[in-house]
């Protein structure tokens, strides 16, 4: 066992960078340093204001209860909202026509209900589109008469769900991988009552209101505005280059950025390369690009009791001479209504092609094609003013992410690579173990998600801690004894929030 306390740097400034630094330090490790190629923390959370209150550009839910990390933090602080609701979604065609809310919801209940099969999900061989789609035609057919009424809700379920899994389109995804998820049982989408995501990292850093005790101030170990060109982890040292200049050198790495910055960089970014192994892992994976597009209006036109606009597409809409396919616009899935947000903001989604190229376009034109599409669909039963501002995520075209979330992909199942391969640590000629990695994609179980990403900055800064005498025994703590069980299943540190 080492005894001296090790430099440690870690690459990014997301929600998995931060759990591990803020472990890190309170297991005793002082040397500790996160670099970030962003002007901000948080990564994919990113919350900013929007209206009277804040949006969330990046993660959006905390996603059931037990077990949640997230939730397990911040659950007594009153900081979650369990008041969304989306049963009074409204699923409207393109030629006027309507599937009644109750059945059109009824309807996307039990397509959701397809994949609780747990058993019949594992032993399929083929992509969640085969799997998925046939079994919502024929549930549809039984109260939908009209077959392009019927084909367009299909359609629309295929994309929705899309939104979920993170993937560009169905037939990416492995439909035994959904098996390797874990849902959190509890309110699969709890909201924030303020704040936004951002709450999380506050409470990590021990600023936020509610918390007690010393602040983590990052402020001389963080590196904004950094990024990183070269890991040479071929010495008895780790070497990061930056393309500012920057020279950086630790005894260990935690490699947090995303699925899609590996991908893309992987050939370079490594020096000696990454093993076969790691590399299959990568490739195997996947991740797609979810968008999210929040206009605000100078009033509310929706009716109160109206949680959003489904749009199920029936015509084919022209192609245009600048565009291959179909303009993004007509691929937005729907337009949909929060209590958390400004009670003037509606948010349209975009998932796959249609979302990244919706981000080549300028907010004037994104806007002009938001607006394009709720007359096209809803000028005959409603008044709609054009909206007064606009913001949008970016998230493949913004090299520091090339994608929203991961998925378990079809080549995952090919390749037989797994969450578990990509977060194995890396041990260099000397014996040593240079490079490990944490992020969302890491995880077995929670990936995509934010309690998954959480878990795995944690799961690093423990596994670096067994190597070391010095770090304490930090099972629980007595600032915060409701969290003892929780933190006995991570073992992540110190709590700051007072209980």
């Amino acid at each position: 066992m080492e005894q001296k306390s090790p430099k440690i740097v870690i690459i990014g400034a997301g929600i998995a960078g931060i759990a591990a630094a803020t472990s890190l330090l309170d297991r005793g490790f002082e040397d500790v340093t996160i670099i970030e190629a962003e002007d901000r923390l948080g990564g994919r959370i990113h919350t900013v204001p929007f209206g009277t209150k804040d949006v969330d550009i990046g993660a959006h839910w905390v996603h059931g209860e037990v077990d949640n990390a997230v939730y397990g933090l911040v659950h007594r602080l009153d900081l979650l909202s369990d008041s969304n609701d989306f049963s009074n979604v409204q699923f409207i065609a393109d030629d006027g026509r309507s599937v009644p809310t109750d059945v059109g919801m009824l309807l996307f209940a039990k397509s959701g209900n397809i994949l609780e099969d747990e058993q019949e999900l594992k032993n399929s061989t083929g992509s969640l589109e085969d799997y998925l789609i046939p079994r919502c035609r024929q549930l549809g057919a039984q109260v939908i008469n009209e077959s392009d009424m019927l084909e367009a809700f299909v359609n629309w379920v295929a994309n929705f769900e899309s939104t979920i899994e993170g993937c560009d389109q169905l037939s990416d995804v492995s439909a035994a991988g959904l098996t390797h998820y874990k849902q959190c049982d509890g309110n699969p989408i709890l909201s924030w009552n303020s704040g936004g995501y951002y709450n999380i990292i506050d409470i990590l850093l021990g600023g936020h209101p509610k918390c007690v005790g010393p602040p983590v101030s990052l402020e001389s170990r963080l590196s904004l505005n950094t990024e990183v060109e070269e890991i040479d982890w071929s010495g008895l040292i780790v070497l990061i280059k930056c393309k500012n200049g920057r020279l950086f050198k630790a005894d260990h790495v935690i490699v947090t950025v995303s699925l899609g910055v590996l991908k893309e960089k992987y050939r370079t970014l490594f020096n000696p390369p990454l093993p076969v192994e790691k590399v299959r892992a990568i490739v195997g994976l996947g991740i797609g690009t979810v968008n999210k597009i929040y206009m605000r209006f100078p009033e509310r036109w929706w009716p109160e009791d109206c949680s959003g606009f489904s749009l199920l597409r029936l015509k084919k809409p022209a192609t245009t001479a600048n565009n291959a396919g179909y303009p993004w616009e007509h691929k937005i899935i729907g337009f949909y209504v929060e209590n958390c947000v400004d009670p003037t903001v509606i948010t349209a989604w975009l998932v796959g092609d249609a979302a990244k190229e919706m981000e080549m376009y300028s907010d004037q034109e994104v806007l002009d094609g938001c607006y394009r599409e709720l007359q096209a669909f809803l000028s005959e039963k409603y008044d709609i003013p054009y909206p007064e501002e606009i913001i949008r995520s970016r998230w493949y075209s913004n090299h520091h992410f090339r994608g929203s979330y991961s998925f378990r992909s079809v080549n995952t199942e090919v390749l037989q690579v797994s969450a578990d391969i990509l977060a194995r640590p890396l041990t260099n000629d000397y014996n040593k173990n240079m490079l490990f990695f944490a992020g969302e994609a890491t995880h077995s179980y929670y990936y995509s998600t934010v309690h998954g990403a959480l878990e795995s900055g944690w799961r690093e800064a423990r596994r670096l801690a067994e190597m070391y005498t010095f770090v304490p025994d930090l099972e629980w703590c007595p600032r915060s004894p409701g969290y003892k069980l929780l933190n006995l299943k991570v073992n992540s540190g110190i709590w700051r929030c007072d209980m």
